[in-house]
């Protein structure tokens, strides 16, 4: 009996000694932990290698991406973006690849463009898929749409998005050759790279009316970059004119030299007409506008012939005062109208509600002031006057010049304006009128309502199986 309880004893030791020494070693060995790549669903995870501690969200858990609007923009005969507006609704989901297909269709439905493409998605973001200059030859497209493909993986999102600024935005020549000028800020400490910038402009009653993209290689940081985005023909969207949304102080600045008599010498011309169209520019104004009048030769009126006032009839006065000096031969001296309009723009008349505008018109080069140190100097009249405007912008100061006739140098007046859609031609006095009238327009004309800049870094990356032994 003791024996067998013995033998009993001594094999339970030897088997518990096998178990311990042999198989949980190889067991240990053999036995594969549970991780988020083994195609079971364990640990605490939510489905089959998703949810819990696995980065991989499961796809019942994350709500769809919202398409908001998608929309087709032509650049030109046969080439057209396609762009969809997109939101991300998960607080903590994005997706690190996002495959899409671009498709343009006819009016039948068919398919006559067509571009696969990838990009990202970050948690609780509206951002722009834009697929740019898509051919199409002959054919017309009669609408657009971005597809995204259902299968795509989302995963767990903590850390936040990288932390980008846009300032000083500014968009100039919507009715000829829209230009978008603006600043990117990185505010991280950290370098960014492949940081993708898509831009929409929307109108009064938002709708989208222009989109464009760019990608900025890097920005170290606390560093900025310049973005600049074009358009090839002017935008259509829906604006304001029948008055200014903003009140304006203008000077009108006129040319009163010698050539401005060379067409007619009694009434003198182009200078009468010049002036009449000048005196129904003012007429444009309302009732919250001011304007003052300052006509150049060799020198600017000093006093300048009108200061700013509301009084239209005076305005219209002070211009048809307007002569050509008798006093010997009168040249051109376009800086000292600019330094005598910038300074009635500084004095206590100024509104400081109304946006200063200068408007110059000029039917040739500057010829004066002379440089003091050489008096050859055939160049000093237009730096000096380049330099005069240039300070002039820096006070966001606005200058529209006309260019009136052959013999004046259109560069020069299109470098001396706020931008070069500033600046416009008048091949005769006959022009003058419409030409003012434009620019009445473009001054009171409300922009595009909104500007919005849209930066993106994609700092997600699926998650891997750790290969390590």
């Amino acid at each position: 009996m003791w024996r067998n309880r013995r033998r009993t004893v001594i094999a339970l030791i030897l088997l518990a000694a096998f178990l311990l020494l042999v198989v949980l070693p190889v067991w240990v060995m053999l036995r594969k932990a549970p991780t988020c790549f083994d195609g079971k669903e364990n640990q605490n995870e939510e489905g089959i290698d998703c949810g819990g501690s696995c980065a991989l969200v499961c796809k019942d858990k994350a709500e769809p991406l919202k398409i908001i609007w998608a929309k087709v923009f032509p650049i030109r005969k046969g080439a057209y973006d396609v762009v969809a507006y997109v939101e991300n609704p998960n607080f903590a989901a994005g997706a690190p690849r996002l495959p899409y297909t671009a498709k343009l269709f006819d009016a039948s439905d068919n398919v006559i463009a067509e571009r696969a493409g990838e990009t990202f998605a970050s948690p609780n973001e509206r951002f722009a898929i834009f697929s740019g200059n898509m051919l199409t030859g002959e054919k017309v497209p009669a609408r657009g749409a971005i597809e995204i493909a259902p299968d795509f993986p989302w995963v767990s999102v903590s850390d936040p998005k990288a932390d980008i600024s846009v300032s000083e935005k500014m968009l100039v020549g919507t009715d000829k050759l829209p230009k978008l000028k603006a600043l990117l800020t990185n505010e991280e400490l950290e370098v960014l790279r492949n940081i993708e910038v898509t831009v929409v402009v929307y109108d009064v009653t938002g709708n989208s009316v222009a989109v464009s993209s760019t990608r900025v290689g890097k920005i170290e940081p606390k560093e900025s970059e310049k973005l600049f985005f074009t358009w090839p023909s002017p935008l259509s969207y829906v604006a304001e004119t029948e008055k200014c949304e903003t009140p304006v102080d203008i000077v009108l600045a006129l040319d009163r030299s010698g050539s401005m008599a060379s067409d007619s010498t009694n009434p003198p011309q182009p200078l009468t007409v010049a002036k009449n169209a000048a005196a129904r520019f003012v007429e444009r104004l309302t009732a919250v506008d001011q304007a003052a009048y300052v006509s150049f030769a060799t020198e600017a009126s000093h006093p300048i012939d009108q200061t700013l006032t509301h009084d239209i009839l005076r305005l219209k006065r002070a211009i048809e005062r307007t002569a050509i000096g008798k006093s010997g031969l009168q040249y051109t001296n376009i800086g000292d109208a600019i330094r005598r309009a910038v300074n009635e723009l500084a004095t206590y008349r100024a509104s400081e509600k109304a946006r200063p505008i200068i408007v110059l018109l000029t039917d040739g080069i500057p010829t004066r002031p002379e440089n003091p140190q050489d008096p050859a100097d055939k160049e000093y009249p237009s730096l000096y006057a380049q330099k005069l405007a240039d300070e002039a912008k820096a006070q966001d100061i606005g200058i529209y010049t006309i260019g009136l006739g052959d013999e004046v140098k259109g560069d020069f007046l299109a470098r001396l304006s706020t931008s070069p859609e500033y600046y416009y031609q008048a091949a005769s006095g006959a022009e003058l009128g419409e030409i003012y009238q434009e620019i009445a327009t473009a001054i009171c004309k409300k922009g595009p309502s909104v500007i919005e800049i849209i930066p993106r870094v994609n700092t997600m990356s699926l998650p891997t199986p750790d290969l390590t032994p």
